[in-house]
């Protein structure tokens, strides 16, 4: 696989992310300590080739924690962790996939 096999991940990828960790967190402003993934091309469990990006959060004692959350893009399509629509990518994949990571101070504030 190669980055030429899928077109780019889409820009807003990270306010997507954003806004999903407001709906799931019981208090996004308390997030701490965020670092996001740059993407990373890999195959879900259903075999579709996907941008995979996965977040690494202090969510806080009373939320559970330290976190390790996938999510995973490709045209027309966006795999959330919990989503009812289902995920096709896990955690177990952030732990798998070669990942750079960066520090993502902003996660918490409004866009």
């Amino acid at each position: 696989m190669t980055p030429g096999d899928l077109p780019p991940i889409a820009r807003d990828y990270r306010a997507r992310i954003a806004e999903w960790a407001r709906g799931f967190y019981r208090d996004p402003g308390a997030l701490r300590d965020a670092a996001l993934s740059d993407p990373v091309l890999t195959r879900d469990s259903t075999g579709r080739l996907l941008w995979l990006v996965c977040l690494d959060v202090d969510a806080g004692p009373g939320s559970g924690g330290r976190q390790m959350q996938a999510f995973g893009f490709a045209p027309g399509y966006v795999s959330l962790p919990l989503s009812r629509a289902g995920s096709s990518v896990n955690r177990a994949d952030c732990a798998t996939a070669p990942l750079t990571w960066r520090p993502w101070p902003g996660l918490h504030a409004r866009p």
